[in-house]
Order: structure tokens, then sequence, then C-alpha cells
């Protein structure tokens, strides 16, 4: 034990060693050791850590969650892609393959033959037939037995064995307002003829000369040319055009 050099007791060590460490702690950085008691289990890694200065890792913001996968564009199974199914997409591709199917249908309608197709249809199958008075089938036909044949197969509709009878039907027609399927009466050769107009420029019908044939309104049959009647009114010819004839 220490004196103090004017004799006044012993010097207080104490005090000394606590204004030292003090010193200590101020220059290494403010923090003072701390010291373990016994049974404290404080190892010196424990003592480190705890003076160790706190760094900016430590608030660092926390990284969110990864977002969940966006399934709101989903492929679309017409056009093999990725497309927008939202409410107005749905009506619109449903618009679209109605106006297809639509449009398919209209593609699949055949055409639908008109009164002249339809007269040259009954003049193929007649064609080349030789004129026969009286006759009514293709072993030989006269003008007005084709008449009756060609309304009968073709339009539907039961015609009188005689031109004469056949004459007294339908409407008056003036000559320049021919159209396919009205009947034309002729003066050939002192003898009344007849025959179904294809058109405003031809007619079939059964020559004596050459059989069943088509022939113009050109020469010599524009002169002759007497009468036209009209079988078919509108309404008839409307219903024929309907179921194709």
């Amino acid at each position: 034990m220490g004196f103090r050099h004017s004799g006044q007791g012993p010097v207080d060590w104490l005090h000394v060693l606590c204004g030292i460490l003090f010193v200590l702690a101020l220059a290494g950085g403010g923090c003072a050791p701390k010291v373990a008691g016994p049974g404290s289990g404080m190892q010196a890694s424990d003592r480190q850590t705890a003076c160790a200065p706190v760094t900016a890792q430590e608030y660092a913001p926390v990284p969110s969650p990864p977002r969940e996968a966006d399934f709101s564009a989903v492929f679309d199974y017409q056009d093999h892609r990725f497309g927008d199914m939202s409410q107005n997409a749905y009506f619109d591709v449903a618009e679209q393959e109605d106006e297809d199917m639509t449009q398919d249908g209209l593609e699949s309608v055949e055409e639908v033959p008109s009164i002249s197709d339809v007269v040259l249809a009954q003049y193929e199958d007649w064609q080349g037939v030789r004129y026969r008075a009286g006759g009514t089938d293709y072993r030989g036909v006269d003008c007005s037995g084709l008449v009756q044949a060609i309304f009968r197969d073709a339009f539907e509709v039961d015609l009188p064995r005689s031109s004469s009878e056949q004459a007294r039907l339908g409407e008056s027609v003036p000559k320049c307002d021919i159209r396919p399927g009205d009947l034309l009466y002729f003066i050939d050769r002192g003898r009344k003829h007849v025959g179904v107009a294809v058109n405003d420029r031809q007619f079939i019908h059964a020559s004596r000369r050459k059989g069943v044939i088509i022939s113009k309104f050109e020469g010599y049959w524009s002169k002759r040319l007497i009468r036209v009647r009209r079988i078919l009114d509108e309404k008839d010819q409307d219903a024929l055009m309907r179921k194709g004839g």
C-alpha cells in the first residue's frame, strides 16, 4: 500500500483504475468491454459480438416474395397463339364463328336454276327426237305433244293435248316481252305450230323436217310469230325458282 507524499494516507487505487478504464473506453469507440461474471457463460466471442458496431446491412429492406405467374393470357385454341379471353374478346370470337358458319352455309347452297336452264335441260332429253303427228314420247312427238311433256316434266303443270286448247290458257303477252317458258304460236306453211321460249331470242319446238330442235326468232320464224301466251305467272315462276324447277 502506498502513501501520499503529503502523508495524508494510502492512495485510492480503485478510483485511479476506473479513470484509466473510462479514458480507454472513450478512445475505443464508446463501447466498454463487459466483464462476465462467474457462471454467466459468456464466451470471448460473445463479448466481441456485443461490442461490434452496427452496420447498414442489418437495416436493409427484406425482399418481397416472388409474384405469382399471370395467367390472364390463355391459349387461344383457334389461332394457336396466346390471346385475350376477356368478355369482349369472347363475344368477338363467337361472332366470327357465326359469320364463318353462315358464310360456309351460303357457299354450300347450290345455285337455283332459272326457267331458261330448266327448258334447256328438257331440250337435252328431247334433242333429235323425230317428228310424229300425234306422238307424245321419245319414239316420236309433235309440237303440242312436246309442249305438254315439257310443262309436265319440268314445271308439273298439266296442259291440254292440242295446241288450240293450249292457246286459250294463260295470258296474252306482247311479242317484245317474251320470257323463258312462254308459249309461242306460229303459222308454218298454213298450219298452227307451237314452241316454248328458251329466252327472248330462241325457242324449242318439234320441227316437221328436223325433229326436236332449238331455233332463233331471226328470219323465218320472226315473221310467222302470231301470238305469245304466258302460262307461268310471276307467282308460279317464284315457286319454281324456290324449288329449283
